[in-house]
């Protein structure tokens, strides 16, 4: 009996550290998976796809698939073949981690040298090409769609994630996930099946007439159905966990730039951290389906308030924008709940108060 007693204990103490050993052996195996990618993807093509890690399944247009088509870390693709590319999982037998880079041309003009759009797609997820083979108005991958599924929950560092970058000249356009998206110049996202961080730069998303943004260290935490439509539940800023992800991936990206003769880019930590997902202080706010930042649209507003509504313009500033309805900066700012004064986005709708006497 109780030696019965003693080996059950002594099999699950065993379990328990085989758990941990993975758990720590989780993070290394994410790194050595990322430290590869810029020995492996250089030199890097624009509309080329590299796989980086393994490993790495995919489906081409071309039925039946070529022989040894993309099948080796290391081995290149020509985009417009691709119809699916899906890395895999940590597998912690033999410590490894799929991982695909995409230089993408997207709108970037051929004459701005240096790298185009680059996406890093790691862990268990898929990215649809949902650019015709034969188009010859969108380059591919500038339609798309982000499937992870549920990825390690018991890894952060390994969860499913979509990384964007954009250079730092040029705004550029997707259709992600059925949604036409803005991206500034120099904007850095990373999206899992569970949040969507801005860590530099910021998108716009257009929902037929309907404008919303997403700021630099901001997060909204989502839910991707399976049919790749995007709910959001939630705004807020950025938490810890989230700004290192971002700083680990672009350390990664700045690996694969020297390595290929582009230059690098930096992300700045925010003033304050905002609460981890999953804890309690945390409030859910409901939001329309396919948002992403409520707080940058009129709608956010006490609309009954305002005596007009104005849509910012390129160039324009809120003093300017003040000056024309012939009331201040800061009844605008209170208005709008805007957090800096600053920063206003092309096709932000703000709410304009009465006219202030003086």
């Amino acid at each position: 009996m109780w030696k019965r007693i003693f080996l059950t204990a002594f099999s699950l103490l065993c379990m328990v550290a085989i758990v941990h050993a993975q758990a720590a052996d989780c993070p290394n195996g994410v790194e050595t998976a990322l430290k590869s990618v810029s020995d492996l993807c250089t030199p890097m093509n624009r509309n080329a796809a590299c796989y980086g890690a393994k490993m790495v399944d995919s489906v081409t247009f071309d039925n039946p698939r070529p022989a040894n088509f993309f099948v080796n870390p290391g081995d290149r693709s020509e985009l417009f073949k691709l119809r699916e590319i899906h890395p895999q999982p940590l597998n912690l037998a033999d410590n490894s981690f799929g991982v695909a880079l995409l230089n993408i041309q997207a709108n970037v003009p051929n004459t701005l040298p240096g790298q185009a759009v680059l996406f890093m797609l790691m862990g268990d997820a898929k990215l649809t090409n949902e650019v015709p083979v034969d188009s010859t108005k969108q380059s591919p991958f500038q339609s798309f769609y982000f499937l992870p599924n549920a990825g390690n929950k018991g890894c952060y560092e390994a969860e499913p994630t979509l990384t964007i970058q954009t250079p730092g000249n040029i705004t550029v356009n997707f259709m992600f996930n059925g949604v036409d998206t803005e991206f500034s110049p120099g904007t850095l996202l990373t999206i899992t099946p569970s949040v969507c961080t801005i860590h530099r730069g910021n998108i716009i998303q257009r929902v037929g007439k309907d404008q919303v943004a997403l700021l630099a260290n901001q997060t909204v935490d989502i839910q991707i159905a399976s049919d790749g439509a995007i709910s959001v539940k939630d705004l807020r800023d950025i938490s810890q966990n989230e700004y290192q992800r971002g700083l680990q991936i672009q350390t990664t990206l700045n690996r694969i730039a020297v390595a290929n003769g582009w230059g690098e880019q930096l992300i700045t930590p925010p003033r304050a951290y905002g609460e981890e997902p999953g804890s309690a202080s945390i409030t859910a706010t409901e939001v329309p389906a396919a948002t992403v930042a409520p707080a940058a649209t009129a709608a956010s507003t006490d609309v009954s308030t305002c005596v007009a509504q104005h849509t910012v313009l390129r160039g324009e500033t809120l003093r300017k924008i003040a000056e024309q309805y012939k009331t201040t900066i800061q009844a605008i700012v209170n208005a709008n709940k805007i957090t800096n004064p600053n920063l206003i986005l092309p096709g932000q709708i703000l709410c304009i108060p009465g006219p202030v006497s003086g």
